[in-house]
């Protein structure tokens, strides 16, 4: 650095070694340096006035990076002066991080004429980037971004309440007020109720429909045109109190490389600006709308909206997670499926807890009696007591092993979340599963439930064969993709289990006894057969000798008939001298 700079006294190759520089001072530790070895910063400061622009703006860039606060006036004057529109941004990145409070009129002065200025096609980027830093100001000078309260309960709106894949018409039977219809994405709601829709779990999120063309195609301008001329601007302030700009975010959902999705983003976020004439406002950091496209199958782009200024209190409770916690609305819905097999003032087991968000999905559907969580992580046994306290709920929680644990009293309902294999080998997971089932029916009382969520669903199947006191009530696909299943199995009682095997025996009794019976038969049918074929061959030879005897007594003018029919003249008329094949008829 001390090379950099003394290059930078001695007027070296200014541009290349303030950008040199200005990498530096993004290290660890360089600033300090910086600060060891510069009495001030007139050096840097001076190349404020350079004729090379790229220089006036590295220079800018050096000054908020040492934030040199005496430097700011220069700074601001250079910024006003400044005619080319690339390097505008960066004097007002380097006021950002300095005390720039004696500036706060002026800056929301230039703000205001800056967004009523129209820019030529060529000039927007420019514009658009000067805009930003001079909104982060704004921003910082009004203490962030107060979010618009929002009001619109009362009127029937139209939205749709995102679902798991499949399992929409869980969701849909709990809408009350107004029309649904099942989509991929969930379930759309025509004249529906937000209260109403609040209260329902076991959606994952509540998006708002606009009324415009709903395949746009993948073009920025047609897409901010759109988006500008539909119900979006009414729709926001109908929803909020308060004026605009509204703050938002791009959310492209497709197949669209990163790199061309961030490209495209940018492009749009700034066509919106300019088409809605700061009504919307792009900022990645703080936004109150999340403006969603989701793209087809034929590239084009479905087009919705997300507030996150509506109170959602669903999951209050929520406050630790880990990253491998439940998303609620998924364990809501596992409960929803489950609602017949529940049992009222149960005693309740989550084996594998976490942060309890099954747990206490599982006590919001129905009462329990009691209700115990195991984990071997202890920050997971943390996390969940406390959410637990935020939801007023009574559970007792350990940290030890499921397979380590024992209770005097059985449970009525044990409930697993299962880990996924990870960096386990298959052999692994097979033994965790084996153990499971091994000591998962001897904490269920007779008749108790498991409710087993996992992506094994070969070791499932085969440890539920080995166990033949667990019967598989129910089995629900929750996601194809990763083979993710849920599944409600019964512990049987011990009567069940010896009927079912008497039965299986009578069973094969029976088929023994029908199979001797039908070889019986076989066999009769066959000595039927044989003997047919017995009498008859020898009903032949009797019939044969018979005709042999009488043709020995016939007349001489018979024998001379039986000549002319075909008989060589002279030849013997013996029955034992004809040819095997003439040896009679066949009655």
């Amino acid at each position: 650095m001390r090379k950099v700079y003394e290059a930078l006294k001695q007027g070296s190759d200014v541009r290349n070694n303030l950008i040199q520089l200005k990498q530096m001072l993004k290290e660890d530790g360089a600033l300090d340096e910086y600060l060891s070895m510069t009495e001030d910063d007139e050096l840097i400061a001076s190349f404020l006035q350079d004729e090379d622009a790229k220089v006036r703006k590295n220079a800018a860039l050096v000054l908020g990076l040492v934030q040199s606060q005496e430097s700011i006036e220069k700074i601001w004057e250079a910024y006003v002066s400044e005619t080319q529109l690339f390097v505008r941004g960066a004097y007002l990145s380097a006021i950002q991080k300095l005390d720039c409070r004696d500036y706060e009129t002026q800056i929301k002065r230039h703000y205001q004429k800056l967004l009523a200025f129209e820019p030529a096609e060529e000039e927007k980027k420019h514009i658009q980037d000067e805009l930003k830093e001079l909104r982060r100001l704004v921003i910082q000078f009004d203490g962030g971004i107060s979010r618009h309260p929002f009001v619109g309960y009362e009127k029937p709106r139209d939205f749709i309440l995102t679902t798991m894949k499949n399992y929409q018409d869980t969701t849909g039977v709990q809408v009350e007020s107004g029309a649904t219809r099942l989509i991929p994405m969930g379930v759309q709601v025509v004249g529906g109720s937000i209260r109403e829709a609040l209260q329902i779990r076991t959606f994952r999120e509540l998006l708002f429909t606009l009324r415009c063309e709903k395949n746009l195609p993948p073009q920025p301008t047609v897409i901010a045109k759109e988006l500008a001329k539909s119900n979006l601007p009414r729709l926001l302030s109908e929803l909020h109190q308060g004026e605009a700009p509204f703050y938002f975010r791009l959310e492209i959902r497709g197949a669209m490389p990163l790199d061309k999705k961030s490209a495209f983003a940018k492009k749009l976020a700034a066509e919106i600006e300019q088409r809605t004439r700061h009504f919307l406002v792009n900022s990645t950091e703080h936004y109150e709308v999340e403006l969603r496209l989701v793209q087809n199958r034929n590239g084009g782009f479905y087009p919705c909206m997300k507030l996150f200024t509506i109170p959602m209190k669903r999951f209050a409770y929520r406050k630790y997670t880990t990253a491998a916690s439940m998303h609620p609305s998924l364990a809501a819905l596992l409960v929803e499926l489950s609602s017949s097999w529940l049992k009222e003032r149960a005693r309740v087991l989550d084996a594998f807890c976490g942060t309890a968000t099954l747990l206490m999905e599982r006590i919001y559907a129905l009462p329990v009696r009691t209700a115990f969580a195991l984990d071997v992580f202890a920050d997971a046994i943390q996390g969940a007591r406390e959410n637990a306290g935020i939801a007023h709920m009574n559970i007792n929680f350990v940290q030890r092993s499921f397979f380590e644990f024992t209770n005097e009293q059985k449970f009525h309902e044990i409930w697993a979340d299962l880990p996924v294999r990870g960096k386990k080998t298959k052999e692994e997971q097979d033994e965790f599963y084996r153990m499971f089932f091994e000591k998962a029916p001897a904490l269920l009382e007779e008749q108790g439930r498991i409710f087993l969520f996992c992506n094994e669903n070969g070791m499932t199947k085969k440890y539920l064969r080995l166990h033949d006191n667990l019967h598989l009530k129910q089995e629900y696909c929750i996601r194809e993709k990763d083979g993710a299943y849920f599944y409600i199995i019964e512990k049987r009682k011990p009567a069940e289990i010896v009927q079912e095997t008497a039965g299986e025996q009578e069973t094969a009794s029976e088929q023994e006894v029908v199979g001797e019976q039908k070889t019986v038969s076989k066999q009769g049918t066959a000595g039927e057969q044989k003997t047919v074929s017995e009498q008859e061959t020898a009903g032949e030879q009797k019939t044969v000798s018979e005709q042999g005897t009488m043709g020995e007594q016939k007349t001489p003018s018979q024998n001379t008939q039986r000549e002319s029919s075909g008989t060589i003249a002279g030849q013997p008329q013996n029955q034992a001298d004809m040819p095997a094949a003439d040896a009679g008829v066949r009655p």
